[in-house]
């Protein structure tokens, strides 16, 4: 099952390909990378890129719990504007959803949260991104995670529980992971330092 339909309004449909296996943990849980992709604007710069982690024995097309890192480097450089423009997108995709926006003065990062569903369906989603500046100053990456909830699955007081528990997980997750990933991704590190060889991602479509 993929992302609702808010997550192709956030980012331009484009096909994702297999990537070599990494691995990130969030909330004491292992994700292994299944697929990554990067657009590539007229200029022959780096797109806008995603990169999609899932635990064992899920796939991006079937999935409990997902972790991601996005980006975004045309979408400007205030994390707090692109946070507030996600919130404008889910009240519009789904007008009884609320989310809810946490700021970081010291680090310019910001987080938002949500919990949504389309119409007529038995699965909720619920979204935690944080957004921050990329390490090379052209635009934003952000770091998701994801769950699908079934109806009945959990009650409110496990839903404010669980909430509260990744939220704050995300905030003290280091968003270095995600820029570090795609300036090596762009043939250089963090630094800016150039690389002997750029990495070439093979592409392959997928449904959604």
């Amino acid at each position: 099952m993929r992302l609702l339909s808010l997550f192709a309004v956030l980012l331009a449909s484009i096909p994702l390909a297999r990537a070599d296996t990494q691995s990130v943990v969030f909330d004491d849980e292992h994700y292994a990378l299944a697929f990554e992709d990067q657009a590539t604007l007229p200029d022959g710069e780096a797109g806008d890129a995603i990169a999609e982690f899932t635990l064992p024995g899920e796939s991006v097309d079937n999935w409990s719990k997902l972790f991601a890192f996005h980006a975004y480097p045309e979408m400007g450089d205030d994390p707090l504007a692109a946070v507030e423009t996600v919130g404008k997108v889910v009240k519009e995709t789904n007008k009884d959803a609320n989310y809810a926006i946490v700021t970081n003065d010291k680090t310019g990062e910001a987080i938002i949260d949500f919990l949504t569903w389309a119409p007529e369906s038995e699965v909720m989603e619920f979204n935690v991104f944080k957004y921050a500046r990329s390490a090379d100053g052209r635009g934003l990456v952000a770091m998701q995670y994801a769950q699908h909830i079934k109806l009945g699955e959990i009650d409110v007081d496990g839903l404010r529980a669980l909430r509260q528990r990744t939220v704050d997980e995300m905030a003290t997750e280091d968003i270095a992971q995600a820029q570090d990933y795609f300036a090596k991704k762009r043939g250089r590190s963090a630094s800016n330092t150039p690389q002997t060889e750029e990495p070439t991602l093979a592409r392959a479509g997928r449904d959604d």
